[in-house]
């Protein structure tokens, strides 16, 4: 999408994302990108690499686009925003995720957030892509690593449950919910566009 700012200017798309992980990962800024010349001039180090950034609150509706409500001139660069302790999505993705006795079971594709920043991760590779190919579902379906069973972040993504819980929940939820992918695989056919469904792995151990 187009970052559009309170003038109606276009500003960029977005380039990045950054997190902070305390107990439970959470989005902090939106990193933008610059024209395709300024990304060329930065890539061949003939302009400094600085991206303005924004944090959530500064959206005031998305639709076609992302709007803001301030200008690009009140936005501050990357380098001045974004804190040491921040992880950056690009980062992030190239992370292994294991259970909690370090097994691997995948790696994070894309973040689902809530309005409130809390973040889950959206996860595929090794385990998870070899249970969606037993359901035949693993061009339509997203499985989803919620924010709380996330229990720390460093050269991997570790997660507090283990691998034949994150199975025994991934393979309850795609069988209760068959019937229901099925037919909205079909709708989407019928229209011409494929259209994803998010399952929410391992959420009968979450918080109520």
């Amino acid at each position: 999408m187009d970052v559009i700012d309170a003038s109606g200017k276009k500003i960029g798309k977005i380039l990045n994302l950054t997190f902070t992980f305390d107990d439970s990962l959470k989005l902090k800024h939106f990193i933008l990108s610059g024209s395709r010349i300024e990304e060329f001039l930065e890539a061949i180090n003939l302009k400094p690499d600085e991206h303005p950034v924004f944090e959530s609150t500064a959206i005031k509706k998305i639709d076609t686009h992302i709007h803001l409500d301030t200008s690009v001139n009140s936005l501050k660069n990357s380098h001045d925003t974004i804190a040491d302790d921040e992880i950056k999505f690009s980062d992030l993705q190239k992370l292994e995720i294991v259970d909690k006795d370090g097994v691997k079971v995948g790696r994070a594709i894309n973040v689902d957030f809530d309005i409130d920043g809390r973040t889950a991760l959206i996860a595929g590779g090794g385990l998870l892509e070899e249970k969606l190919e037993s359901f035949g579902l693993k061009e339509d379906v997203d499985i989803i690593i919620p924010f709380h069973v996330i229990v720390s972040i460093d050269e991997s993504i570790r997660l507090s449950v283990s691998k034949d819980e994150l199975v025994t929940s991934i393979d309850g939820i795609l069988k209760e919910r068959a019937n229901e992918i099925k037919n909205q695989r079909e709708a989407a056919a019928a229209h011409s566009h494929g259209k994803k469904v998010r399952v929410p792995a391992h959420w009968r151990y979450g918080p109520a």
